[in-house]
């Protein structure tokens, strides 16, 4: 059972210890809590003690594993790992869990003293100070932190004598980690105890909510990224170059040319330039499919070549989401160049052999790059919005076929409503679109009331009715290895997708309540350092901590478009969706005019 309201008091306690300086906070990360739920034919693999890399990691987006000559000694129960070693007098037996990539890459290594990825810039760096293990049991344990080389650079060696859990905190100079490649608990000879979780004490700069939302988000997605390779990782825990997100690529360019943008700063445009570049540079040697590009790539061979992943498809969806990131990025950044080149590929689409005979744009072609794939893109809402505009910068006079059911998201999934927003301005109006007769903004806000309704009318003493939380949306199901879509017309929903709180967010006229929220999620457990977990339980007993690149993609610009509306300041992502001529009138599909962005007047006043 999760024991995470202690930790906050064990942070106040900790924080007035540990704190150099008043203008830092200090704030748990999990390393690992073991109550994950678990396949065990899928993450342990059979007769050994080896794990499923995919399915099983920590909550930093890193895999763990057992390790000791009685590592088989170890029994992983539904919330808490036992190792029994009173009759092993001689053997030791623990868990490692990798700090940065997967620990067979000795390049990937955590400084605690610039804990979050190199690309962000130091002023916002949090600092990793302590060390925190739940555990209760007799015998010793020992805490270690070592390098890629397995040198120990911090150790600590905990003597139990507690029947009943208890937290065991400890400090760290951060000086002395600036390699960290793993974090190691071994249960000594002759113990016989149990653990729950393994924390980090991390030292966050001081600074207002509505940057720090967007910090955290952006800093998930920027985990997912690989320098290496140029692409973004589905999930941030798996190999580098082994299944990579067309789509999360794109969105991670835009929030880095969102994050570069003033008064945030969080990277500089000098990196947000060179990964824009780096990115269009890359994808342009992918192998299309009638111009449409792959929505999952992988590297093949000794040299650093991508293909299409083995399986997936080439998406009209995942071209519409890369292409309009990348080339509202381009114009944001002033890179005209490379957002020329974008509207030429998307011209280069052969759209007339995407069309289904009922005339919607397929979902795209099968991995021959040649079939076509039988569902199309009809239903109402964000996803089919994109691949229309994407149809539409390549050909404005075309007009696709009517939506079904407008204004109706299917099962009442929240990310369908929300996701043109994350692009667009134009759809925070409440004129009747021409396509299809919907205004837009009373349908999101009443998509809005009834994800916040539902989890207190059927749930109301749940964990997430008492914290206000909600998202009743779409993402990895409770599990990790699935794909599940919810919705508010669907009965018995317990499973929260919390991503639509920040996508939804600026429908709230008082911000304030959002980042409120945020701030009880983070003393909950579900809004760490390390960002937005993936979904939870009402329930509040567990939650899903992978950090897949996708939703953290959703987060990174939703806390961008919140943080513009809060401080009234040009929005720059919607700024930039005015200056192209290309997507205006694409848009006309839509609006005859376009929206003004929030904080436009005030420019133009200024100028």
């Amino acid at each position: 059972m999760r024991l995470l309201p202690t930790i906050g008091a064990v942070a106040v306690t900790l924080c007035t210890q540990l704190m150099a300086q008043p203008a830092t906070r200090l704030v748990w990360q999990p390393v690992q809590e073991y109550f994950i739920h678990r396949d065990e034919r899928q993450q342990v693999l059979a007769g050994t003690k080896r794990l499923n890399s995919f399915t099983a990691y920590t909550h930093i987006g890193t895999d763990f594993g057992f390790h000791g000559p009685a590592e088989h000694e170890i029994e992983w129960l539904t919330d808490e790992i036992v190792v029994h070693l009173s009759q092993e007098p001689d053997a030791w037996a623990g868990m490692w869990h990798s700090l940065a990539g997967q620990a067979r890459n000795p390049a990937r290594v955590m400084d605690f003293t610039h804990a979050y990825p190199e690309q962000i810039t130091t002023k916002f760096q949090p600092r990793v100070t302590a060390v925190m293990l739940r555990a209760a049991g007799q015998g010793k344990i020992k805490l270690e932190i070592k390098s890629p080389t397995d040198e120990t650079r911090w150790t600590q060696m905990i003597e139990l004598n507690e029947p009943q859990y208890r937290m065991f905190v400890y400090p760290v100079a951060p000086e002395s980690v600036r390699d960290g490649k793993t974090i190691v608990w071994t249960a000594e000879p002759g113990a016989e105890v149990k653990v729950s979780g393994l924390f980090l004490g991390v030292e966050l700069p001081q600074m207002p909510w509505d940057i720090y939302a967007f910090l955290a988000s952006y800093a998930k997605i920027a985990r997912c990224y690989s320098i290496g390779t140029g692409f973004v990782r589905d999930r941030a825990h798996i190999e580098e170059g082994a299944f990579e997100s067309v789509s999360a690529t794109g969105m991670y360019v835009l929030a880095s040319a969102a994050a570069a943008q003033e008064p945030l700063g969080i990277v500089t445009p000098d990196y947000a330039r060179w990964v824009l570049t780096r990115t269009h540079e890359a994808m342009k040697k992918l192998r299309t499919g009638r111009g449409l590009l792959p929505h999952f790539v992988h590297r093949h061979g000794h040299e650093n070549a991508y293909s299409i992943h083995p399986g997936t498809e080439f998406s009209t969806v995942d071209t519409a989401i890369y292409a309009q990131s990348m080339l509202l990025a381009a114009l944001m950044l002033d890179v005209p160049a490379v957002a020329e080149d974008l509207i030429l590929q998307i011209k280069e689409i052969d759209f007339d052999l995407l069309h289904l005979p009922d005339g919607h744009l397929s979902h795209g072609l099968a991995e021959d790059g040649v079939s076509l794939l039988p569902h199309g893109w009809q239903d109402w809402g964000g996803e089919t919005t994109l691949v229309m505009l994407l149809e539409g910068i390549a050909n404005p006079a075309h007009r696709p076929p009517p939506m079904r059911t407008p204004g109706k998201a299917w099962q009442g999934t929240g990310f369908i409503t929300e996701l043109q927003s994350l692009f667009f301005p134009d759809f925070d109006s409440d004129m009747p679109d021409l396509h299809d007769g919907v205004r837009w903004l009373s349908v999101r806000r009443a998509m809005l009331g009834a994800q916040r309704a539902y989890i207190p009318k059927r749930w109301p003493q749940s964990d997430a009715a008492r914290h206000g939380i909600y998202g009743l949306s779409a993402g990895e199901n409770q599990a990790g290895n699935g794909y599940y879509v919810g919705g508010v017309d669907l009965p018995g929903q317990k499973l929260i997708h919390p991503h639509y709180i920040l996508m939804s967010a600026t429908l709230n006229p008082q911000a304030s309540e959002t980042y409120a929220l945020l701030e009880r999620m983070e003393k909950a457990g579900y809004f760490p350092p390390w960002g937005m977990v993936e979904n939870l339980n009402v329930d509040g007993r567990s939650y899903l901590p992978m950090e897949g690149s996708l939703n953290a993609g959703f987060e990174a610009l939703s806390a961008y478009h919140l943080f513009a509306r809060h401080r009234n300041v040009t929005d720059a992502i919607y700024a930039a969706s005015q200056k192209s001529p290309q997507i205006r009138r694409a848009m006309q599909l839509f609006y005859p005019t376009p929206v003004r962005p929030a904080g436009s007047d005030k420019e133009a006043a200024s100028q």
